[in-house]
């Protein structure tokens, strides 16, 4: 079957963010893992949540990317039901990981730039070691929802006719009635409370950074105005996390209902929904690398050598 310029286009741009979105969340997981173990005195609690936010992305890339980078390359259907429910159970419970990580993310930044007299005082004294435990219980919820994906996932090679539900180039989900009443409310209120989440402790965030911002111009005090500097910095960046998930987040979400209902049309809106449901994971090492203390130095050495160089 020959490709299409459309089919080319799609292709590249799917290749390029995928091998763009591995390669900078791997970079950034390496570099968190060094400052971990080897750097002690550069470790903050934070950074284990943003190991854990690169992991799941390059997790949600590999899985959810891989089989239309095969299928684009004319590769014919050759899954068998097993690799199928493996692969979209795993997509699945990584992509659902990403989401609850983000909002963790965001409220731990909002407890650590919050006052100490706040009404969040107590919560904020026990948020560091509560961050192994969340992490660990937000994989047992994922886990559990998306139980329900091993039961109605199948191959699609030895299918002529598409089914009513999700479906890619070698798996099809059909969704029954007896799954959907518990499966889908469930989906819903969990993507929802977090959601909520992330956008509150967001607003909280940008509340205290704009109070901080009119009191030391108010007091005209350097030395309060940079009291709050790399606080000020992380903070920012974590926003514009938030912003970038809740777009690419809505969005994708639009198209895939799109596609649920009209299956007809599925063929059209199927690059539009892969494009979408990586634009996050392949965007959120790059929103994070200019905040990365060693990615920082390591520039700065770099840019001082070169200017060496050329004076030489």
């Amino acid at each position: 079957m020959t490709a299409t310029p459309g089919d080319s286009v799609f292709r590249f741009f799917l290749v390029s963010k995928v091998c763009l979105g591995v390669l900078g969340n791997s970079v950034l997981f390496l570099l968190y893992t060094y400052s971990s173990l080897c750097r002690p005195q550069l470790r903050k609690p934070i950074d284990i949540i943003f190991m854990h936010l690169t992991l799941v992305n390059a997790l949600t890339l590999m899985f959810q990317s891989m089989p239309y980078m095969i299928s684009s390359y004319g590769v014919p259907c050759f899954w068998d039901d097993t690799t199928c429910k493996a692969v979209l159970y795993l997509f699945r419970v990584t992509r659902g990981l990403s989401i609850c990580t983000t909002t963790f993310l965001s409220a731990f930044q909002a407890l650590t730039i919050s006052p100490a007299l706040s009404r969040w005082a107590w919560l904020k004294s026990r948020s560091t070691a509560c961050i192994l435990l969340s992490l660990l219980c937000f994989w047992t919820l994922n886990s559990i929802i998306y139980f329900h994906i091993i039961n109605t996932v199948e191959s699609n090679c030895n299918s002529t006719v598409p089914s009513q539900g999700f479906s890619h180039p070698y798996c099809q989900t059909n969704f029954g009635k007896q799954y959907s009443q518990s499966f889908v409310p469930s989906i819903v209120t969990r993507d929802g409370l977090f959601l909520v989440l992330m956008l509150s402790t967001s607003l909280y965030m940008v509340t205290l950074l704009y109070r901080h911002r009119r009191r030391a111009r108010h007091l005209h005090s350097p030395s309060l105005a940079s009291q709050l500097a790399p606080e000020s910095r992380a903070t920012h960046t974590i926003l514009l996390l938030v912003s970038c998930f809740v777009f690419f987040y809505c969005t994708n979400n639009i198209v895939t209902v799109y596609s649920l209902y009209t299956p007809e049309k599925l063929s059209k809106s199927k690059a539009v929904t892969v494009m979408l449901s990586s634009g996050y994971p392949t965007l959120c090492p790059f929103l994070l690398l200019k905040n990365n203390r060693m990615v920082a130095r390591g520039i700065t050495f770099l840019s001082l050598r070169i200017t060496q160089g050329k004076r030489v």
